[in-house]
């Protein structure tokens, strides 16, 4: 038993060395698209150099019957491409009837010197597909929004927007670009491909139009002592300016000092000054020359105390988004005042 299953072993290998062992063959997309070229992989597995040059014809049949041959090509197996070669076929679109609803099939078939492969193939009157993809989700009115799109957008209303006529995708691509005007519909709008061929099949990617918002932000504002003293050089005052979203705001603050006695504001005219906001940030100081200057140019300011110092601010960012912030100190002469 030994022995024989030795010599079994012998005489496969000496039935490869001489070639005769080889596999054919032929691989194919799951479903086949009608009007469109595919490929399909023709190879003889195991084939050696020795090996004639082979010719497979490639060909599709209809289906049930097989009685027209659809379409056909065929490819020579060589050792210079190693017995393996890709095959193109285009299965004519006038040769069915494009009913969506009706599943139809092809016989394929691969014509080897002396076998016949053959596989029973779903086939598609689906070209491809479209991928659709804007630069933006969202856009405001007179703005200009780009795509990559076959078919011209639709309004909310679902109302088509023309162009002047059908794109051609070089390289597989197609860039446009479609301006909104002033006046347009607010809302979700959609922007529709289809296959010229192939009508019943669509591709959509929807976008917003809406009116521009400015975000809000808020400012606090933080002294740099919590009193001001008549003998005090100076007091400053810290801006800080965030979007409710985290971002620091960027701009500018004009601010005003004054004083608040019995529901009164007067304003230090002199202490209007305006700064930069960078990062979120930014500062403003009020002088004691502002006040002695409010004052009738009198240095002495001990009238002013127990009355109430204000700072008025108004942070502009770079959009031109406004908030106003008004805050109130205590003005004291000496540490038996702070008591």
């Amino acid at each position: 038993m030994g022995s024989g299953r030795r010599i079994g072993e012998t005489q496969l290998w000496q039935l490869a060395l001489l070639g005769l062992f080889f596999w054919n063959i032929m691989s194919c997309p799951n479903v086949l698209r009608v009007g469109a070229e595919e490929n399909i992989f023709i190879e003889c597995q195991g084939c050696s150099d020795a090996q004639p040059d082979m010719r497979v014809i490639i060909k599709v049949l209809s289906s049930p019957t097989k009685s027209t041959i659809l379409t056909d090509t065929s490819v020579t197996l060589t050792k210079d491409n190693n017995f393996q070669q890709f095959g193109q076929i285009t299965i004519p679109s006038d040769t069915f009837y494009k009913i969506p609803s009706m599943t139809q099939h092809v016989y394929l078939q691969a014509h080897f010197p002396g076998v016949i492969l053959e596989k029973v193939v779903l086939v598609s009157f689906q070209s491809g597909y479209i991928f659709i993809q804007t630069d933006k989700t969202l856009y405001t009115p007179n703005s200009i929004g780009e795509s990559k799109l076959l078919r011209p957008p639709k309004t909310p209303e679902g109302i088509s927007l023309s162009l002047p006529g059908p794109v051609i995708l070089d390289s597989g691509m197609y860039s446009g670009i479609y301006p909104l005007s002033e006046i347009v519909s607010l809302g979700l709008w959609k922007v529709v491909a289809k296959f010229p061929l192939n009508p019943q099949y669509s591709y959509s990617a929807e976008f917003e139009v809406k009116e521009y918002v400015l975000p809000s932000f808020e400012v606090k504002l933080t002294p740099m002592s919590s009193f001001f003293h008549v003998n005090s050089p100076k007091l400053t005052i810290k801006i800080k300016a965030t979007y409710l979203f985290g971002k620091d705001v960027e701009g500018s603050a004009s601010a005003v000092f004054g004083l608040m006695h019995e529901g009164q504001k007067a304003a230090f005219q002199s202490s209007i000054q305006r700064v930069s906001i960078e990062e979120g940030e930014g500062e403003v100081t009020l002088r004691k020359e502002h006040i002695i200057q409010a004052n009738n140019n009198n240095n002495n300011i001990d009238n002013l105390v127990g009355k109430s110092i204000y700072v008025a601010v108004n942070v502009l960012t770079e959009n031109g988004k406004k908030e106003s912030l008004c805050v109130y100190w205590c003005v004291v002469t000496c540490s038996g005042c702070l008591g």
